[in-house]
């Protein structure tokens, strides 16, 4: 039953713990440093930025893309894309965003609607 214990040394059972405790500290402490609190709505159309608006604002944007105009509503601390010429609607299906770092995209009609904190170039959970 413990034949594979005996290739183990004091030190390397000791190694093994500690590499298991500092996985469980960080699996815990990690997520909460890396989410942000999204309070700014990025828009951008076409690669450029259409505007930055507050998260804590409710109002309708009209953004126009190369198809039409899509319509971005921003009410109650979220925001989504009611409506797009787009043909098939996923951007307006995607739902209602809030967190930091969320992102609904109508490709066919190039906007791109962002939530990000005060500043827009933050670092993300991969290059952190």
């Amino acid at each position: 039953m413990r034949a594979w214990f005996r290739y183990f040394t004091p030190g390397d059972i000791t190694l093994i713990f500690l590499m298991c405790v500092f996985a469980a500290v960080l699996s815990f402490s990690l997520p909460n440093r890396l989410a942000t609190d999204g309070n700014i709505v990025f828009i951008r159309c076409d690669s450029k930025l259409v505007g930055r608006y507050a998260l804590n604002h409710d109002r309708v944007i009209s953004v126009k893309g190369p198809l039409g105009e899509t319509k971005v509503q921003i009410e109650g601390g979220k925001v989504r894309i009611l409506s797009s010429p787009c043909p098939n609607h996923y951007c307006v299906k995607m739902g209602e965003i809030s967190a930091g770092g969320a992102t609904l995209l109508c490709v066919p009609n190039q906007v791109v609607v962002r939530v990000g904190g005060n500043e827009s170039q933050r670092l993300d959970a991969i290059s952190r």
